[in-house]
């Protein structure tokens, strides 16, 4: 399997963060990242690709319609990640940029890539996840790039968090794509009086085991 997946950090003016990971023969071979002014600069950028394997972004990829919005998967990551878990809020009191601008983007890359992969991240859990660090990133950059250059195998120089964010984000895709993580946090049962709305159709949340 080759092709193309785009990570997203959704943001405020001017703090976009786009990763684009190139993959050949299922190995990761290229990462590229960038700081983009507004979301429709990252419509721009993923409706030029000629094609998209996977998106993973920092986003709500589905709604929850119980208490404060709470859905499976935020229960599931504050009670497994307790050192972590304030940096789960619930979903009714997060800010527009993740809100608005990452589905929007999504909107935009099912209607343009219908049968692309979607995954959620969570970028700051994430890295507890994988390096047992809560996520510093001013005080640890060169540690935290240097996390996911040995988790891709290709060089990773990020300018800001919101690329690192997305660098991230492509890299759980890319192992969602390729099902080296199997676990789908959007598979979670789903508790009495509350549904899961996907208005960008069938998303993931895939996490390591």
């Amino acid at each position: 399997m080759s092709g193309t997946v785009l990570g997203y950090d959704p943001g405020g003016d001017g703090a976009h963060g786009v990763a684009v990971l190139q993959f050949d023969e299922n190995q990761a071979t290229a990462l590229a990242t960038s700081t983009l002014e507004s979301v429709e600069d990252v419509i721009f950028t993923l409706e030029c690709l000629p094609a998209l394997a996977a998106l993973g972004v920092d986003t709500l990829t589905c709604w929850g319609t119980g208490r404060g919005g709470w859905r499976p998967a935020d229960r599931w990551l504050r009670d497994r990640y307790p050192a972590v878990r304030k940096s789960v809020m619930s979903p009714n009191s997060l800010f527009g940029a993740m809100g608005l601008n990452g589905m929007g983007a999504l909107i935009a890359a099912h209607h343009k890539f219908h049968d692309v992969l979607i995954t959620e991240t969570h970028p700051k859990v994430l890295y507890w996840h994988l390096s047992n660090k809560k996520y510093e990133y001013l005080a640890s950059k060169a540690e935290m790039d240097d996390v996911l250059s040995r988790r891709l195998n290709v060089p990773v120089a990020t300018a800001n968090e919101h690329e690192w964010d997305a660098a991230l984000s492509a890299l759980a895709a890319l192992n969602g794509l390729l099902r080296c993580w199997t676990q789908d946090l959007h598979a979670l049962p789903i508790s009495g009086g509350e549904r899961l709305i996907t208005p960008c159709g069938e998303t993931h949340y895939f996490w390591p085991e």
